[in-house]
């Protein structure tokens, strides 16, 4: 018998059983499957009105001002009660007359869903991209 078992055939239908196997166990777990996941939901959105003022830009950081009216940021938020900090993604428009500087006002739109526990009206935050870009206070939240 040379070392095989009698009854699988050629080492090349070996294979195809032994990755047909493979396929069904990957079908069994798709968790374990290959190709892409399927995506989590980000969250609630919260809305908020707030005042920033943009922090001067280093000159070795041109990517840290808001680059037009409308974009996306991180948003760095201390809880009030547990003093953590948390980062969430966020969606910045302003009326794009922010200069450094200068205190203006933006809508921010914030994904998380404790998000509205760091970010009551008076609370401080930073918009970050890839460094500090502003620094904040909410002043009120916008309920749609």
């Amino acid at each position: 018998m040379n070392g095989q078992v009698s009854g699988t055939g050629s080492p090349a239908r070996v294979r195809s059983r032994l990755w047909l196997l493979l396929l069904d166990l990957a079908r069994r777990w798709p968790s374990r499957a290959p190709g892409p996941r399927p995506r989590r939901s980000p969250g609630k959105r919260y809305k908020y009105r707030a005042l920033v003022t943009l922090v001067p830009q280093q000159a070795e950081d041109p990517e840290a001002a808001l680059p037009g009216p409308v974009c996306r940021v991180v948003v760095r938020a201390r809880h009030p009660e547990t003093h953590r900090s948390k980062l969430f993604s966020a969606l910045v428009t302003s009326d794009g007359r922010l200069r450094p500087g200068k205190p203006g006002t933006v809508t921010v739109v914030v994904l998380g869903d404790d998000a509205d526990d760091y970010l009551a009206p008076g609370e401080h935050f930073a918009l970050l991209r890839g460094g500090d870009v502003a620094r904040g206070t909410v002043a009120s939240r916008i309920f749609v």
